[in-house]
């Protein structure tokens, strides 16, 4: 932000600037339109004058209640969104805290999968109590957040956080399945129940570092006219990431996406496809050995055996069980990097597309849309655990029995008196 008394310097640098207008004649930046000082603010004394008139903006309405944007996602679809948001969030937070409580009382689930999947389940319940409030006070007051000190950091870094913690899960849990069915002999020695626990306590401490870096670059910003987003320390802005013409990396977003979805999503596919090809051979090599016994000899000692391989029989059962588990889990891996895919396009478009998307309903809906998918990613995972697993569906059906109020079973004993 601009100290007025502390750069007269630069705003008489500023003043002094000329540029070349649609006419080709030279003209103060005071006397261009702005459209025309938008194609110079690769420059650094035109982005200075960006933020110079947004803060003398700010100042002469700090006490205006207007919003700072003429567009706005009209009340009918904010409506539609606030339901759809109520009502995924609904189904998460229960879906989600059922997962959790269902692994960690069943015993017979308590397996190295199965912790992955709880540790998923809570990212994916965290993200939904902290992520949909967030994104709702976005939606109805997206140019005044709370008035809470670091409320947009400790939003972004807490998001980031859950996020983060459920990728590093999936990729985890893919890299425990593929050496449990490719490395069979190693798996014993990699993922014992100590390990994976350790393993799982790592990951959400990986998670965190890169969240905070994230989370602290997000501020209460007003954008300016050459699309920067400036932190100008009052009670107006939006939650993002601050930016301006000096900060010494400007691709975070394209790091993020690199890191968190193309890369992760390269070595899940690598995984699977070994995993495929381990199983279809494991099915070919399984063969039913039928004896057949020569009678050409009355001599037991001269008996000739037969065996005749035939593939007309099933596949073990844990082959089934194994293939039933890697269905489970991909469908799990499928559904989460098609629902984030939508976000990281969306902040690449908004990132490359600034001026164009501050007129656009499409941008301003896409935000909220691309909210809603992530929070969908999560409601749908426990709902993926009971239509293909059966030890899930039978445990969550004893659970929600255990809490059914009791006064209904109470009931029930005192009609058959």
């Amino acid at each position: 932000m601009i100290d007025i008394m502390e750069n007269n310097s630069v705003i008489i640098a500023l003043l002094d600037l000329k540029l070349q207008d649609d006419d080709g004649s030279l003209k103060s930046v005071l006397n261009l339109p702005v459209e025309v000082l938008k194609r110079y603010c690769h420059l650094d004394q035109v982005a200075d004058f960006a933020n110079l008139t947004l803060f003398i903006y700010n100042t002469n309405n700090t006490a205006s209640n207007t919003q700072l944007s003429d567009n706005t996602i009209p009340y009918s679809i904010k409506l539609l969104l606030l339901f759809l948001f109520v009502l995924v969030g609904f189904i998460g937070l229960i879906g989600n805290m059922l997962t959790v409580l269902v692994i960690c009382k069943t015993t017979s689930l308590h397996s190295h999968t199965n912790y992955f999947l709880a540790s998923l389940a809570i990212s994916d319940l965290l993200l939904i109590i902290v992520g949909v409030p967030f994104d709702l006070f976005h939606l109805w007051r997206k140019d005044r957040p709370p008035a809470i000190a670091g409320y947009c950091a400790l939003m972004s870094t807490s998001i980031s956080l859950f996020t983060f913690a459920s990728i590093l899960t999936i990729v985890s849990l893919t890299a425990e399945r593929f050496v449990a069915i490719c490395y069979p002999f190693s798996h014993r020695a990699i993922f014992d129940k100590r390990r994976v626990i350790y393993l799982i306590y790592t990951i959400w401490a990986l998670a965190f570092f890169p969240s905070l870096y994230i989370g602290l670059q997000f501020k209460r910003v007003v954008p300016d006219f050459c699309g920067y987003n400036r932190e100008l320390n009052s009670q107006r802005g939006s939650c993002d990431y601050v930016t301006s013409q000096n900060i010494p990396f400007r691709y975070p977003f394209e790091l993020t996406m690199v890191v968190t979805f193309v890369l992760p999503l390269i070595f899940i596919v690598y995984c699977y496809v070994r995993i495929l090809a381990t199983l279809n051979e494991m099915a070919t090599a399984t063969r039913v050995h039928v004896p057949i016994g020569s009678t050409n000899s009355t001599d037991s000692s001269h008996l000739s055996i037969l065996y005749v391989h035939t593939k007309n029989f099933a596949p073990p059962k844990s082959q089934q069980a194994q293939r039933m588990v890697m269905k489970m889990l991909f469908t799990v891996t499928a559904v989460f990097f098609v629902c984030y895919l939508p976000y990281h396009i969306e902040r690449l478009i908004v990132q490359y597309t600034k001026h164009q998307c501050d007129s656009s309903m499409f941008c301003l809906l896409l935000y909220p849309v691309t909210g809603l998918l992530q929070y969908i990613s999560a409601t749908l995972n426990p709902i993926f655990y009971n239509l293909m697993s059966t030890r899930f569906r039978t445990a969550f059906t004893q659970l929600l029995h255990q809490i059914l109020p009791k006064h209904k079973r109470n009931y029930g004993s005192i009609a058959r008196m």
